[in-house]
């Protein structure tokens, strides 16, 4: 498998995920990037699909989840995952959100040790963010609505707002999405990007009446924008719709399964990362 820059391959039991180099150096969290390898569905989801809701028997995405939480090194029962609606909102969670799905939101941040943020994805980008200074990680979703919107910029307000984040000290890795080389996309997308500067830069037609968008590259110049410094940030690079062989891609088969970024502050008590100190909410079947 190719190893992107800034980033390494790990497999843990038959299952690999990828970490990013930054965020592993800073010794303050636990993190990965599954792929689509490693899991029990079968037919369009196979074999490590992590997505509730699209058409998967639910017991294989809960085995999947069970697995690729424990491959990474944390708790299932402290995950808490957001719904995704392809918005800008934000939210903060903490060990009484352990085992819910966050309504309304494409992102989640916290600051607590006792629960795991979990993003799932199929072409979309996975963000996980980490400041260091004063330990709090955030997990985001963005498609190019997310773009459109800000979403990234809205991460980092988001984290000073709630710990005093300081921009310049934020570490952001990108994870597997959906390359230029494979986005097409319309005038509506076009039209909505304009409102940033650099538009150009991450947008360039295609021959065909519609344009190739680098989201990675979008996002990544909205974090700049947002004062995160270029070094600190990590860009995966991998495509999505170009590697059936280790990604889900909704661009590429339409109906198919979803990959997660997944993030926890370890715990300098020694408690097992994301473990809640309190009962995961017992509705949900995780």
């Amino acid at each position: 498998m190719t190893t992107p820059r800034s980033f390494s391959w790990h497999e843990v039991e038959g299952l690999p995920y990828l970490s990013c180099d930054l965020l592993e150096a800073s010794g303050l969290v636990v993190h990965g990037f599954t792929t689509r390898l490693g899991g029990v569905s079968r037919g369009p989801f196979t074999s490590l699909n992590l997505g509730r809701g699209v058409g998967d028997a639910l017991p294989h995405v809960l085995e999947n989840r069970k697995r690729a939480n424990r491959a990474i090194g944390v708790d299932s029962r402290g995950q808490v995952e957001a719904e995704q609606v392809h918005g800008t909102v934000l939210a903060r969670v903490g060990e009484g959100d352990a085992g819910k799905l966050l309504p309304g939101c494409d992102g989640l941040m916290t600051s607590d040790f006792g629960i795991s943020l979990a993003i799932h994805t199929a072409d979309c980008a996975p963000v996980l963010l980490l400041d260091p200074e004063h330990p709090a990680v955030a997990a985001v979703h963005i498609g190019w609505r997310g773009v459109a919107g800000g979403m990234a910029v809205e991460a980092v307000e988001g984290m000073r707002a709630c710990f005093g984040s300081r921009p310049q000290a934020l570490l952001v890795a990108i994870g597997p999405a959906i390359g230029a080389c494979c986005y097409e996309v319309g005038r509506e997308v076009l039209d909505q990007t304009r409102r940033w500067t650099w538009w150009e830069e991450v947008v360039q037609p295609n021959g065909r009446g519609r344009w190739q968008l680098d989201l990675q590259g979008a996002i990544s110049r909205q974090l700049t924008d947002a004062g995160v410094p270029p070094g600190h940030i990590a860009t995966c690079g991998l495509c999505t719709a170009c590697r059936p062989d280790l990604f889900f891609s909704y661009r590429r088969d339409g109906v198919t399964g979803r990959m997660a970024g997944i993030i926890a502050l370890r715990d300098p008590g020694g408690r097992p990362c994301g473990a809640p100190t309190i009962p995961a909410n017992p509705t949900d079947p995780r």
